[in-house]
C-alpha cells in the first residue's frame, strides 16, 4: 500500500519531485566538492607553501661536535621516519672572506652549499638536494653554478663589488685564495644578498673544513600545531609520546631529524611554521563553513519547495486523515518521498561534486585530485541531512491540517 501511495505521489507531481531532487543534488555536490578539496588542499597548499623557505633548522649542539655538522651524514635525513615529508634539504658553510675585484676590495661572508646535487641513499629513491628546491623564490639573474669555480653574488655585495655575471672574484681567507667566475646575482630580500654563493666542496676546500657543514636547512610536510603539539616531550607518558612522535608535527619531524646527525640541535623556524599552521587551519574553516552555508541553503530549497507541494496536497492529506490515517502513517510517507528522492540527489551530487572538484583543483592547483573512500557516504548522508532538515516544517504544517476545514472548502 505505502509502495503504491509513494509511485503514484512520484508520477503525478513530476514537477515538485524534480525541484526536491535538484535543490538537494545541488547541496550534495557542493558539499563533495568542497569537501574533496578540503582534503587534498591541505596538501596541495603545504607543497605551495614549501616554496617560500624551510621550516626546520639543523645546527651543531652547544658542545658536541667543534661547532660542525659532518657532511657524511646528511644522505641519513631522508631515512628518518618522516622521510617522504621531507621535501628537501641544503647544507651550509660560512666563512669570513676579504673579496679582491681588481682593486675594489670587501669583507664578506663567503657560502658553500648545494645548488642542485642529485643525492644517492642505499634502498631509497634517488632525490635531488640543494637551493634550488627549497627556495625557489631565489631571482637569479644570469644562471645557476655548475663548476666548482663558478658562483653566485647577492644583490648588495654585487653592487659594492661593482661585479656582474661573467665577472671574476678573488676570495682570501686566513692567507688562502680561491678564484670564483660570478654567472649570476640573486635577489633574496634578504641577509643572502650580502653573501657569495659557491658549491660545498670548493668553500670547504678555501675555509679548511673538508667534510663539514655550519647548519642545515631543512623543508618538511608537516599538519598544523595544536596544543598536544606544543607539549614538551619530556612532559609526556609513553603513549603520549608515541602519538606524538607518529604525527607529522613540525616539531616531531625535527626530532626525527635530529635523530639521525650526530651532534646536531634540530629546532623549527617558528616564524615559517606557525604561519604555515594558521593558514592551514584558517583555508579547513572556510572550507567547513562554506560546506555548511551550502547544505543549509540547499535545505531551505527543499523546504520552500515541500512547502507549496504540501499546500496543493491539502485535500489529499485531509482525506487520508478522515479515513483514519494517524499521525505516524502520514510522517511515514512524506519522509519516504523524501528520502528516495534524497537518495537519487546524493548519488547524482555526489557524481557532480566529484567532476566539479576536479575542475577547480586543475583550475586553482593545476593537478588532479583522487576522491577519497568516505566521500560517497558523506554525500548520501548530506543528502539524508539536507531532505529531513528541509522537511521539518512542511511536515508539520501537514500533521497540523484539519480535515474538517479543507474538506469543507
Amino acid at each position: 500500500m505505502l509502495f503504491r501511495i509513494l509511485k503514484n505521489s512520484f508520477l503525478k507531481r513530476p514537477k515538485a519531485v524534480f525541484l526536491v531532487f535538484l535543490s538537494i543534488a545541488m547541496g550534495a555536490a557542493v558539499a563533495t566538492a568542497f569537501l574533496g578539496i578540503a582534503g587534498e588542499v591541505s596538501h596541495k597548499m603545504a607543497l605551495e607553501l614549501r616554496s617560500y623557505g624551510a621550516n626546520i633548522l639543523l645546527e651543531p649542539a652547544a658542545v658536541e661536535g667543534g661547532g660542525f655538522l659532518r657532511e657524511e651524514d646528511l644522505p641519513k635525513i631522508k631515512t628518518v621516519f618522516w622521510k617522504y615529508n621531507i621535501t628537501g634539504f641544503t647544507p651550509y658553510v660560512f666563512g669570513i672572506a676579504e673579496y679582491s675585484v681588481g682593486a675594489k676590495k670587501e669583507r664578506g661572508i663567503v657560502s658553500g652549499t648545494w645548488f642542485s646535487k642529485q643525492l644517492e641513499v642505499p634502498g631509497e629513491d634517488v632525490s635531488v638536494q640543494g637551493i634550488k628546491g627549497i627556495a625557489p623564490w631565489w631571482d637569479v639573474k644570469g644562471s645557476w653554478p655548475a663548476g666548482p669555480d663558478e658562483a653566485i653574488v647577492g644583490a648588495s655585495l654585487a653592487k659594492r663589488l661593482d661585479i656582474a655575471p661573467g665577472g671574476t672574484v678573488t676570495a682570501t681567507v686566513r692567507g688562502r685564495s680561491q678564484q670564483f667566475t660570478i654567472v649570476g646575482v640573486v635577489t633574496t630580500g634578504g641577509y643572502e644578498e650580502e653573501q657569495l654563493f659557491a658549491p660545498l666542496v670548493t668553500v670547504q676546500s678555501l675555509l679548511q673544513q673538508q667534510g663539514r657543514v655550519s647548519r642545515v636547512l631543512v623543508s618538511a610536510l608537516t599538519v598544523p600545531m595544536d596544543d598536544f603539539g606544543k607539549k614538551d616531550p619530556a612532559s609526556m607518558t609513553k603513549d603520549e609520546y608515541e602519538k606524538w612522535y607518529c604525527t607529522a608535527y613540525v616539531t616531531s619531524v625535527a626530532k626525527n631529524v635530529e635523530e639521525v646527525m650526530a651532534g646536531s640541535r634540530a629546532k623549527p623556524i617558528w616564524q615559517i611554521a606557525s604561519a604555515e599552521g594558521a593558514l592551514l587551519k584558517k583555508l579547513n574553516s572556510v572550507m567547513l563553513f562554506l560546506t555548511i552555508l551550502a547544505l543549509g541553503a540547499s535545505a531551505t530549497a527543499v523546504s520552500t519547495s515541500l512547502m507549496a507541494s504540501m499546500a496543493e496536497r491539502s485535500p489529499e492529506i485531509a482525506l487520508m486523515k478522515a479515513v483514519g490515517a494517524d499521525r505516524f502513517q502520514i510522517s511515514a510517507i512524506f519522509i519516504g518521498e523524501t528520502l528516495i528522492i534524497s537518495v537519487a540527489g546524493g548519488v547524482v551530487g555526489y557524481l557532480f561534486g566529484d567532476q566539479l572538484a576536479g575542475v577547480i583543483s586543475r583550475t586553482v592547483f593545476n593537478s588532479t585530485i583522487a576522491s577519497p573512500f568516505w566521500l560517497f557516504p558523506t554525500a548520501i548522508l548530506s543528502a539524508f541531512v539536507v531532505a529531513i532538515v528541509g522537511s521539518v516544517a512542511p511536515l508539520r504544517r501537514a500533521l497540523l491540517i484539519e480535515p474538517v476545514r479543507v474538506l469543507k472548502g
